[in-house]
């Protein structure tokens, strides 16, 4: 059922545009007015979103089990499927093989790395990250005030909420 709500909700960003950003050399700013990252915790699970608030706009996704030290990322593919993903924050990357799962609205990839994988590691303390597949480029920053989900995210991936 989490996989069909996500195929949902990309397909319903794709539908808005929000897949239609423009890229630029193969950067982009995936900045949608209003969006930002989006803490939530279901049934044991914990959520780090960026998109905007209230709606299915939804671009990159994160989710772990509480306390398990893995996170799977996920994201409409925007660009040719890639054997290669490649996250980078704050001079350290991470190359993971994502695995492509059709959807109604496009395709979405789905990466699992544990909490401490170089790239998610810079991702927690920095609040940016970069997603880089098939020649397609495009960073996330946190603002001030959304750093501390980022924080309560990992902490509840890595089991040290209170």
């Amino acid at each position: 059922m989490k996989l069909q709500y996500w195929i949902l909700a990309c397909a319903a960003a794709a539908a808005a545009g929000f897949a239609g950003c423009s890229y630029d050399r193969g950067e982009a700013a995936l900045q949608p007015q209003g969006a930002g990252f989006f803490f939530s915790e279901d049934g044991g699970s914990a959520k780090l979103a960026y998109g905007v608030a209230n709606s299915d706009d939804v671009g990159l996704m994160m989710e772990c089990a509480e306390g398990s030290q893995t996170v799977r990322v996920s994201d409409l593919i925007r660009s040719s499927p890639s054997p290669l993903l490649v996250l980078a924050s704050s001079g350290r990357s991470s190359e993971l093989k994502p695995v492509v799962e059709a959807g109604e609205g496009g395709s979405i990839f789905t990466v699992s790395a544990p909490t401490a994988a170089p790239a998610l590691a810079g991702f927690r303390y920095s609040g940016k990250i970069e997603v880089a597949y098939a020649g397609l480029n495009y960073r996330l920053a946190a603002r001030p005030s959304e750093k501390p989900v980022v924080d309560r995210f990992f902490a509840a991936c890595d089991g040290q909420n209170a």
